[in-house]
């Protein structure tokens, strides 16, 4: 990069600048190519942070509205029409939101990174190379944050499908919208909860730390989802909690930042009954740090993701790996022969005594 950044586009022999010359066109992307980098970055993470808020400004107003939704919720044979169109309002409250991550997710993000990658095939930028193997996280950002707000929405099905079924009284019509609620329901989770592998795949092909433990805790969020709606699930939960709880201690910046929302969700997965928002403050301190992006100091570390050096002193997608400590099994600390000895000299002792 440092090299484009001194490509000169000026003719020798007049001094004019060709950077507007057809031949000349591609140099001059090349030689600015770091900087439209850092500045995309900065518009990503902005506009991450503002549907994070406007996800979770909608989720605000699920949870303050749904006393007055239960309230509205009428008995009888003439009231299903109405119910019904309560309960298709809440579950499009989210619907814009979605819309716009998606939206901007695959005509924005994709097309970015898609490009970038064929730039760098073009240019013979790999893994190994001389120059920055660069590796985008924010596609999968995107798809992260979908999956978050689809399951806000199967979480908000439950609660009115539970809300449904306990109005006393009620009609056929009522009834069934239950039911097809609850269906609907269990077919999404377990359809979001097989795709979802895919995002964890790429997070670990790309190094994505961080990003990793945030969705396997979305994907056990879809099987407690699943499981409160009296259906099984094909996720192997014991061994997604051992995997984030590896990534937690070996990458304590970033990963470890999750640490407390994987200790409230395996309490969830063990019968505990969910207290409040499973994401705590440490949780979201690196989501809340997205807009304070400051452009002028790109970095690229080991694996390739690009960050602010202003912003953080390291990545904040995969941070420094601490090593474990190696478990000691106590007994190689034990001699049994002189154990044995002691112990019997201890008994002969005692009976002595008792004489």
């Amino acid at each position: 990069m440092e090299q484009l950044a001194v490509i000169n586009l000026s003719c020798p022999s007049c001094g004019q600048d060709c950077k507007d010359l057809r031949r000349y066109a591609l140099s001059h992307q090349l030689s600015v190519l770091e900087s439209n980098i850092d500045r995309m970055c900065a518009k990503f993470d902005s506009k991450l942070n503002a549907l994070l808020h406007s996800m979770y400004r909608t989720k605000a107003e699920l949870d303050r509205s749904f006393g007055t939704f239960v309230k509205a919720l009428r008995p009888g044979p003439l009231t299903g029409r109405t119910n019904q169109d309560l309960v298709t309002t809440r579950g499009n409250a989210m619907a814009e939101v979605q819309s716009d991550i998606s939206g901007f997710r695959d005509h924005v993000v994709r097309p970015f990174e898609n490009n970038i990658a064929n730039l760098a095939t073009f240019l013979g930028v790999a893994a190994g190379a001389d120059e920055t193997d660069m590796s985008f996280p924010y596609l999968l950002h995107f798809d992260a944050l979908f999956y978050r707000s689809r399951l806000i929405v199967l979480e908000e099905g439950l609660r009115m499908q539970i809300a449904l079924n306990n109005i006393r009284g009620n009609s056929q019509h009522t009834s069934i919208m239950a039911k097809t609620l609850q269906a609907m329901t269990v077919m999404e989770a377990k359809e979001h909860l097989a795709t979802i592998g895919t995002a964890i795949e790429a997070c670990e092909a790309k190094g994505l730390k961080r990003l990793e433990t945030e969705l396997r805790l979305v994907q056990i969020f879809f099987h407690i989802v699943l499981r409160d709606a009296g259906t099984r699930s094909s996720l192997d939960v014991s061994a997604s909690l051992t995997k984030i709880q590896d990534l937690c201690q070996t990458f304590p910046k970033t990963a470890g930042l999750l640490s407390n929302t994987y200790a409230a969700v395996k309490a969830v997965v063990y019968g505990q009954q969910r207290c409040g928002r499973m994401y705590t403050e440490e949780s979201v301190k690196v989501w809340w740090t997205w807009p304070k992006y400051i452009t002028g100091k790109l970095k690229y570390c080991t694996f390739g993701h690009p960050y602010s050096g202003e912003t953080w002193a390291d990545c904040p997608e995969c941070g420094e790996e601490v090593q474990k400590p190696q478990a000691r099994n106590p007994e190689s600390f034990l001699k049994e022969k002189d154990f044995v000895a002691a112990m019997r000299a201890m008994a002969k002792n005692t009976k002595q005594w008792r004489v």
